[in-house]
């Protein structure tokens, strides 16, 4: 592919239905944005190392401001490769477009590129750009596999749950779990956004878990509540289970509950779980050394 395709891309999300139809008028500031990067040479092919890293932007940098990674276009089959070329391009576009938190500017990449993954597996879009078609480009309906795109597939799953945050937030990478650092997420975070998305009900274990860790890792008697709140939203031992593994350390979770364990309003809640689940929540006093005989 090259600087042609990049253009062919762009426009084909241009004609596009989710371009066209797209809540708050993102796709348009995507589109313009996309096409000023274009036309100062800020978006080309950039060798980032494995297939498995698609691209990424970042602006001002040496080079292109949005990278796109020749191994990842690569290996698809040669029809896929203009749509995900496309695709890809939306989702960095996103992140050129808004002025987001880096979390909530993800969600919002990856929401967009949904939309417009749907109409790619589904109807596709006509390419304009070769209309009529020219030799070695490809004309007609762009569509693509779903099964060639199971990332997407499985997000897209998830926003139709309204879970797509628990999804971002289990992304492993070689380097670890990429959006759980606190460039993305913290406790203060966590507690005002506890009842979005369908609240604590609808979150993932692993998602609970990642909360409470972060929570009882400040030691803030603030979020103690909150975890309670969390852990009172399990019924199932799997789940239970699950979110405690990601939970972390317990003695650090039992440091976090010891400034409410003894207020009324708490101790009884503790107490429940710590019956339910067979587990301690919270410090157990010193024992007192038996004397010598």
């Amino acid at each position: 592919m090259d600087k042609s395709d990049i253009s062919d891309a762009i426009l084909l999300f241009q004609s596009s239905q989710t371009a066209r139809h797209a809540a708050g008028g993102r796709a348009a500031s995507v589109i313009r944005h996309l096409w000023e990067l274009f036309k100062r040479k800020e978006i080309g092919f950039f060798d980032l190392g494995k297939a498995e890293h698609h691209g990424d932007f970042l602006a001002g940098r040496a080079g292109f401001d949005l990278q796109v990674n020749p191994h990842y276009i690569d290996q698809l089959p040669a029809k896929e490769r203009l749509g995900s070329l496309s695709l890809l391009l939306v989702h960095e576009g996103v992140h050129a477009a808004v002025n987001f938190s880096d979390l909530y500017s993800e969600m919002a990449a990856r929401i967009l590129s949904i939309h417009y993954y749907r109409e790619l597996a589904g109807p596709g879009v006509f390419n304009e750009a070769d209309d009529p078609p020219q030799p070695g480009k490809q004309w007609g309906i762009i569509r693509i596999i779903p099964s060639n795109f199971p990332g997407l597939q499985a997000q897209s799953d998830a926003l139709k749950r309204d879970q797509l945050l628990d999804y971002i937030l289990s992304i492993k990478t070689d380097k670890g779990k990429t959006y759980t650092t606190p460039q993305y997420i913290d406790a203060q975070w966590i507690i005002d956004k506890l009842q979005f998305w369908g609240g604590l009900k609808n979150r993932w274990a692993t998602t609970k878990g990642l909360y409470i860790r972060l929570l009882a890792k400040s030691l803030d008697p603030r979020y103690a509540g909150s975890i309670v709140d969390i852990m009172e939203s399990v019924e199932r031992q799997q789940d239970w289970t699950e979110m405690m593994k990601e939970a972390g350390p317990l003695h650090t979770i039992q440091l976090a509950l010891d400034d409410i364990s003894a207020n009324p309003r708490f101790s009884a809640r503790i107490a429940h779980l710590e019956r339910k689940w067979g587990v301690r929540l919270t410090e157990e006093p010193p024992r007192r050394a038996a004397a010598p005989r």
